[in-house]
């Protein structure tokens, strides 16, 4: 349990905006989403320095995590800084509107994709 309780206490995301998020589609939350939802945003981190990195960059821009932009705050700036600082890369004015857009994308198609199966409740699987 002290392992759960370290990964939770470093999310990369804020749980309440994810379940307000959910809730908004319709759905409610399951208790192993929020890991799900932080594991994407951590992957989305790994490959946005690989990307930054290959193209000779330090400095980690929007486009090196994805399209769009959000302002919704999701994910934990503070974190996503961190932990793009920890691989060596500063970060760009725009990257966290990136990363938002693309918490608020996963949590959308994880609603849509609990709502094909049949389901109100949006789990870890669905991410």
């Amino acid at each position: 349990m002290g392992l759960w309780l370290a990964r939770l206490a470093m999310s990369m995301v804020y749980n309440s905006k994810m379940k307000e998020a959910i809730k908004a589609g319709g759905c409610n939350t399951a208790g192993d989403a929020s890991g799900a939802l932080n594991e994407a945003v951590e992957a989305a981190v790994a490959s946005a320095v690989a990307r930054c990195g290959s193209n000779g960059r330090k400095t980690i821009r929007a486009h090196d995590i994805g399209s769009g932009s959000s302002g919704s705050a999701m994910v934990v700036a503070s974190r996503v800084k961190e932990a793009f600082k920890a691989h060596g890369c500063n970060t760009g004015g725009d990257a966290m509107g990136a990363m938002n857009a693309l918490a608020e994308s996963a949590v959308s198609d994880a609603v849509a994709r609990a709502q094909a199966n049949g389901r109100k409740t949006v789990r870890a699987s669905d991410f």
